[in-house]
């Protein structure tokens, strides 16, 4: 027998068979797809079901925000000029508390409406801005003794009523995770090429490592962190705020000791 008669047969499958093959995986490709499309329009439909829900319930929060924020002030004013100065300041710490939980819910409200088109950018001063969430939460940080350092801050494009709700929610996280005592909180910026650069720094307790990723997801808390209560919902909202902006949202240790809570936002 010739090497050539001792070979293995390779099997080539005629032009017929090689056709029905590849109309067999070009049935099962087709239907795949047509089953993602199903699923995609599925989760697109719980998406908005969702996002309406949350419209409607944010809706429905702000009006006895605001009347608690109202009455908490008016009794204020009516115990101004009694012996009542205890009560006077828990109704300001609740009023207080009002207005910061209205802030959030209005933010919630803003984004669920707007989520189904394009941010509407205009120019946002924040420097003001700033300035107008520590004012909100000077009580606070005066009888923690913390010190707040805030560099100069661009004019950056935005929505208004989203970065508000961004540097309350990062404002109010670096205060709260402070030290009980004391303690400084830096804001400040740079411009980095087309964008700037914003970071948000507070001594107390560093994230560990494993947890900077995970606190930006909905519901999650860093696990060593147990002092202070909280859904785990405030690092999600900023991070779903920077990315409809066009920007990334971090942390990283700060020298040592604390948290410098990093984002960007588009210049010009």
């Amino acid at each position: 027998m010739t090497p050539a008669e001792r070979s293995p047969r390779v099997y080539e499958p005629d032009a017929d068979t090689a056709a029905a093959s590849d109309d067999d995986a070009v049935e099962r490709l087709t239907a795949r797809v047509a089953a993602l499309e199903v699923e995609k329009a599925v989760l697109e439909a719980e998406k908005a079901a969702l996002e309406a829900f949350a419209a409607v319930a944010a809706h429905e929060l702000v009006v006895p925000l605001i009347m608690t924020e109202s009455y908490a002030s008016i009794v204020a004013d009516r115990l101004a000029d009694t012996d009542q100065a205890d009560s006077c300041e828990d109704l300001a710490r609740l009023g207080r508390s009002a207005a910061r939980t209205r802030r959030l819910v209005e933010t919630l409200l803003h984004d669920a409406r707007s989520s189904g088109r394009p941010l509407h950018f205009q120019p946002v001063d924040l420097n003001a801005m700033v300035g107008e969430c520590v004012g909100l939460m000077r009580p606070e940080i005066d009888e923690r003794g913390a010190d707040v350092e805030i560099a100069e801050l661009p004019v950056v494009a935005g929505e208004e009523v989203l970065l508000n709700g961004l540097f309350t929610n990062l404002l109010y996280n670096a205060l709260k995770y402070s030290p009980r005592k004391g303690g400084t909180i830096h804001i400040g910026a740079s411009r980095e090429s087309a964008e700037w650069r914003f970071l948000v720094q507070s001594d107390g307790p560093t994230i560990p490592l494993e947890d900077r990723e995970r606190i930006f997801e909905p519901f999650h808390r860093a696990r060593t962190e147990r002092r202070e209560r909280g859904a785990g919902l405030g690092l999600a909202i900023c991070r779903r705020i920077v990315e409809r902006h066009g920007g990334t949202i971090g942390v990283t240790a700060a020298n040592g000791s604390g948290n410098r809570f990093f984002f960007t936002l588009p210049a010009g």
